[in-house]
């Protein structure tokens, strides 16, 4: 949740995090399902196939290939894809999160906050279509139902229009307050300038 006051918190934030936790939620359950991989169906498959080619020369040596590359999914690509895309889903709550606890105040710090609270959001929606993409990659390589790739696509794509959504509403945060045109950033960057060269000057004739 925002530590932004929630009198200040536009609904589109609100929207988005709910979102955002809604697919981190989903995804999760995913992942701890194994992407939908099933063991048992696949030896059952391997089996059928052991059946139905018991007088092929090399069906011993086929079916003991698929062996192994179900306790390649089992022991290694599995939990390894596990990390990363927990990760990835981890990180992209997180940048959001981080960037929507920032709200530009209403001193020559605007622009330098309004900045920092972009990144973050830009960070978020970078991570989401890693995401994205690292799904389609596990439902590639694992003999799982494609359409549960489709889905989360889907939802993803739609959690992007969401923090793009916040992010376009930030451009409020560069309008001077009462007034539709844009706060005066060289002047603000000046002014915080000054700031730091008085302190710096000042911290210099204390030493």
């Amino acid at each position: 949740m925002s530590s932004v006051p929630e009198g200040r918190r536009t609904l589109s934030g609100f929207q988005t995090d709910h979102d955002i936790a809604k697919l981190r939620d989903e995804i999760t359950v995913f992942a701890m399902n194994q992407f939908g991989f099933s063991q048992e169906k696949y030896l059952k498959r391997i089996e059928k196939y052991r059946h139905d080619h018991a007088k092929a020369d090399n069906v011993e040596e086929i079916t003991k290939r698929y062996e192994a590359k179900c306790e390649a999914f089992k022991n290694f690509f599995i939990p390894s894809e596990y990390e990363r895309v927990l990760g990835l889903v981890g990180d992209m709550d997180a940048a959001f999160t981080m960037g929507n606890s920032i709200f530009p105040s209403d001193t020559p710090a605007k622009f330098f906050e309004w900045l920092a609270r972009r990144i973050y959001i830009d960070i978020a929606i970078s991570k989401a279509y890693v995401l994205k993409r690292e799904i389609n990659y596990v439902i590639r390589v694992l003999p799982v139902d494609i359409n549960r790739y489709y889905g989360f696509a889907k939802k993803i794509d739609h959690v992007v229009e969401m923090m793009k959504g916040v992010r376009r509403a930030d451009n409020r945060f560069l309008k001077a307050k009462g007034d539709k045109k844009r706060v005066d950033i060289t002047k603000d960057i000046s002014n915080i300038s000054d700031c730091v060269v008085a302190i710096i000057n000042k911290a210099k004739g204390n030493s």
